[in-house]
């Protein structure tokens, strides 16, 4: 006969610090799940049963550990919790993005690299990055190039000469898996990590004494930032933390601010996607101000409508007025007027989509839906993820205006990119256009634009979308 468990005091005490009741604890369990892309169901129960002794699966002892760690702003450990420890350096559990605390001790931007990615490509461990948590901590502005004594842009040391045949390979590597993300962030993602395993971090490791050259490391972390994008768009956030950071250590080590500032402001999107709103703003804010002076103009543009975006979802609608009227003094050029290479999308449709999002938070919303509309005319035909995106933002406003007839036009637009996407934000929106409709079913366009939703619904297979974790209560 087993012993009895013993009661879990070291959870008790953390509950009495943060002040929190049972209900409170797993209210907050459940949205960090949530944010996760998981749905979750803990009661006051569930904190009755991990404190009687009872341990929950690995990933909820995880979400337990983040939620403490932002109630008490200060990082908490499984051990803490009286839940045992990580498997390992970097494992689920420890403080910040998946593998950061061992590279970074040791400096090592493409030592980083190598640990995420050799972990991605392994079947045995991909889930300690993949089914990683999103943290508070991963959203922090980094300190990196502070502690290396220097800025991105102001790289020392010579680093190796040459390289511009795999510079170039590297970049149209960067083009190529950017379009496959058109499809989605599921598609050619596997293929993504381990080209990086097998093929980029050799480059980078074979660069000499002096290390890789800084163009060579500046496209890596292009092809990184891609791969970050990817996992935004499935809805594994931990896992986009962990790439977008190793982009960032990629173009500090390479001295490149335009595309340092570029993660940073995809990092600002990703923080505002999940709820960080403040984190949002303090990324945005450190985009603007890490740009060089000889930045593009369409690219400075592209950061300080995040930025705006970002003041407005902060309360700051003065603020982002302002801001948005400096992006459009930057705005991109007309067609046809030479670009130089960027790490920032450079069309007129990326810049108008940032436009009418921070537009729409300012709350004009005819601005917002004229903005979105000139998104989805200059997207090609070809990239059906964003265009899918935007008519799902564009429903969405037209709706809260009650514009029925409109918003299920750009509804039927949305189903009609859908079935070329493998994509867990897209697969959401089809979730909630379908909540969405059934108050409108008895209008006819909303009921025939439902059957069809249901209908896209019923095809999807297991190669579409990913399973949502269900819980109910207990451990």
């Amino acid at each position: 006969m087993t012993g009895r468990r013993a009661a879990n005091e070291s959870l008790r005490a953390l509950l009495a610090t943060a002040g929190w009741t049972y209900e409170a604890l797993a209210r907050n369990v459940n949205a960090l799940g949530a944010e996760n892309g998981m749905r979750l169901r803990y009661d006051r129960t569930s904190v009755a049963h991990w404190l009687a002794g009872s341990v929950p699966r690995p990933r909820t002892r995880e979400l337990i550990a983040e939620a403490f760690s932002r109630r008490l702003c200060r990082p908490v450990t499984l051990a803490e919790l009286g839940m045992g420890c990580p498997a390992g350096p970097g494992a689920p559990g420890a403080a910040g993005p998946w593998g950061e605390a061992t590279a970074a001790e040791r400096g090592d931007a493409v030592a980083h690299l190598a640990e995420l990615c050799g972990a991605d490509a392994d079947p045995a461990r991909r889930n300690l990055v993949q089914e990683s948590v999103c943290s508070a901590a991963g959203f922090e502005v980094p300190r990196w190039e502070e502690r290396r004594g220097r800025g991105p842009g102001e790289r020392t040391g010579g680093g190796a000469p040459g390289g511009e045949e795999d510079t170039a390979n590297l970049r149209a590597a960067v083009e190529f898996f950017r379009r496959a993300g058109d499809f989605g962030g599921r598609h050619a993602r596997t293929a993504l990590v381990v080209y990086l395993r097998d093929d980029v971090v050799p480059r980078l490791h074979g660069g000499g004494p002096g290390g890789a050259p800084p163009r060579l490391l500046a496209e890596a972390a292009r092809l990184v930032h891609v791969l970050g994008r990817m996992y935004v768009d499935d809805v594994r956030n931990g896992a986009a933390q962990s790439y977008h950071r190793a982009a960032l250590r990629l173009a500090a080590e390479a001295g490149d601010r335009t595309v340092y500032a570029a993660v940073l402001r995809a990092m600002s999107e990703h923080a505002l996607e999940v709820g960080h709103r403040r984190a949002a703003l303090r990324l945005a804010e450190a985009a603007v101000r890490t740009a060089s002076a000889d930045t593009p103009a369409h690219d400075r543009a592209l950061l300080l409508a995040q930025l705006a975006l970002a003041q407005a979802a902060t309360g700051d609608g003065e603020g982002a007025a302002a801001t948005l009227a400096e992006a459009e003094r930057h705005r991109v050029p007309a067609p046809g007027a030479a670009l130089r290479g960027t790490a920032l999308p450079s069309s007129r449709a990326s810049f108008a989509h940032c436009r009418g999002r921070a537009l729409a938070a300012l709350g004009d919303r005819a601005a917002a839906v004229a903005a979105l509309r000139s998104s989805v005319e200059h997207h090609p035909a070809t990239a059906h993820l964003c265009r899918a995106l935007i008519h799902a933002e564009l429903a969405r406003l037209l709706l809260a205006d009650g514009r029925l007839e409109e918003a299920c036009t750009a509804w039927h637009r949305f189903l009609d990119d859908y079935p070329h996407l493998r994509s867990g934000r897209a697969d959401r929106a089809l979730a909630e256009l379908r909540g969405n409709l059934r108050a409108h079913a008895a209008h006819p366009p909303a009921r025939a634009l439902l059957c069809r939703a249901d209908a896209a619904g019923r095809h999807e297979g297991p190669w579409r979308s990913r399973a949502q974790h269900v819980q109910h209560g207990g451990v």
